[in-house]
Parts: C-alpha cells; sequence; structure tokens
C-alpha cells in the first residue's frame, strides 16, 4: 500500500485491457469491480471496457457505473477493487475514488490505484467473458457511457 495522499502505478498490461471500446459481435472481458455494501460484505458489478477507461496518462481508471448499489457503496467509502484477467496473470488493483460526477443515473469516476497486485502461477486464466450485441449496446446506453466517459477523460485527465 502506497502512503497517504500517493498512488500505485496502474501496470501497462491493466491499461491495455482498459482501453478502447469493444466492437459489436465479439468476445470481450467483463471486469469484476468490487466495493462493500453497508454490512461490509463484497458487492460485485461487472463492467465492460464501454464502461472502463484509463486517464490520458494511463495512471487512473475511469469508470461509468449505471448501477446505483455500486455508485452509493463507491461514494460512501470511496473505494473499489478492480480485477482484470489477461494470458496467465490476475491483476487486483485497489483504487481510492477520487473525482465523480453524474450524468442522469451514470455515475463518472476517477479510481487512483494504491495497491496493485499481479497474481499468476504460470497457467493461463480465462477471464469472465461475453459477446456484445446491439441489444446490449443499445439496453446499457453505449452511447452516453462513451460520451461520459470521454468527458471524464478531458476532466480528470491532467497528470497529478
Amino acid at each position: 500500500m502506497t502512503p497517504h495522499g500517493s498512488h500505485e502505478v496502474l501496470p501497462a498490461e491493466v491499461a491495455d485491457q482498459l482501453e478502447g471500446r469493444p466492437g459489436l459481435d465479439a468476445r470481450e472481458q467483463a471486469f469484476p469491480l468490487l466495493t462493500a455494501d453497508l454490512e461490509g460484505f463484497p458487492h460485485v458489478a461487472l463492467l465492460s471496457r464501454t464502461e472502463l477507461d484509463v486517464t490520458p496518462d494511463r495512471q487512473r481508471v475511469l469508470a461509468a457505473v449505471a448501477s446505483r448499489r455500486t455508485a452509493s457503496n463507491l461514494l460512501r467509502t470511496r473505494r473499489a477493487t478492480l480485477v482484470t484477467v489477461g494470458g496467465t496473470t490476475a491483476h487486483y488493483v485497489k483504487a481510492t475514488l477520487t473525482g465523480h460526477r453524474t450524468d442522469g443515473e451514470i455515475l463518472g469516476c476517477e479510481l487512483t490505484p494504491v495497491a496493485v497486485l499481479a497474481d499468476s502461477l504460470g497457467i493461463p486464466l480465462d477471464p469472465i467473458s461475453f459477446r456484445t450485441s446491439a441489444q446490449i449496446a443499445h439496453v446499457e446506453h453505449w452511447d452516453r457511457t462513451t460520451a461520459l466517459l470521454t468527458s471524464l477523460a478531458s476532466t480528470f485527465g491532467e497528470t497529478r
């Protein structure tokens, strides 16, 4: 864990996994974002690359959270853990909420890593995945989410 007020470097592998937008009819990773509920138990929300990005300096994670429970947990505790899987490694990014704003019912977040663990036994891992579709894009308001993340990148993009 880094000292209070500082942050951990976001690994390039994690930034690479979060950047970009998925196309339609593509196999995509679903990224677990863990927060703590009112009783202190883990609450999991699955986010796609449509709902995640990194700041231009690739040091912080941007998230568009539509789940009211996840948003409430984030605003209350200001903490979350993001899990990514690639190749033989799972990354656990513990982060604090360092900036946010809302767009209707979607909470736009800037998450600053405070600890990052790369976990590997050297065996291939299969991430949680799903196939994208026009229906998912419509139901999850990918157009609004993309616009919010683009706006967040310009707002929170400066190096701190």
